[in-house]
């Protein structure tokens, strides 16, 4: 892991949206660390969509790490996050292909991914019962 390898963090309390930048070369199991580092300083995170911007990302997530921090997600949320999204921003095919799988670990989420932060910003500012069913990516 490089010295500024990392992940940035913002909240916008506005949208109620976190938003997380993973930057550089950084394993999956010391990214997730940081970010629930990071959550557990948020109070209620669970009323924020996740906004995840991996365009600068340079390291691999093993399913394994992403499993861990969904199961750490659960303990937490409790089911309290019904309702919230997830908006990831990649042009990395695998993080598209793995789209099944963070639904599957955030059940009570719904998430896409996106090629531009612009998209992502103008889906979670729909509202979610306007919002048409995503097949997999935009």
């Amino acid at each position: 892991m490089s010295a500024h390898a990392r992940v940035a963090f913002s909240i916008d309390e506005a949208r109620k949206t976190l938003i997380l930048r993973y930057i550089g070369d950084i394993s999956g199991d010391r990214l997730y660390a940081q970010v629930l580092d990071y959550i557990h300083t948020v109070e209620a995170p669970w009323l924020y969509d996740f906004l995840v911007d991996t365009r600068r990302f340079d390291g691999v997530i093993q399913a394994a790490d992403t499993e861990h921090i969904g199961q750490l997600w659960a303990g937490l949320a409790q089911g309290r996050d019904k309702g919230r999204r997830i908006a990831v921003v990649s042009t990395d095919p695998l993080i598209h292909a793995r789209k099944s799988l963070r639904d599957a670990i955030f059940p009570h989420r719904r998430s896409a991914v996106f090629t531009t932060m612009d998209e992502a910003l103008e889906w979670l500012a729909e509202p979610a019962d306007a919002q048409a069913p995503i097949d997999g990516t935009v």
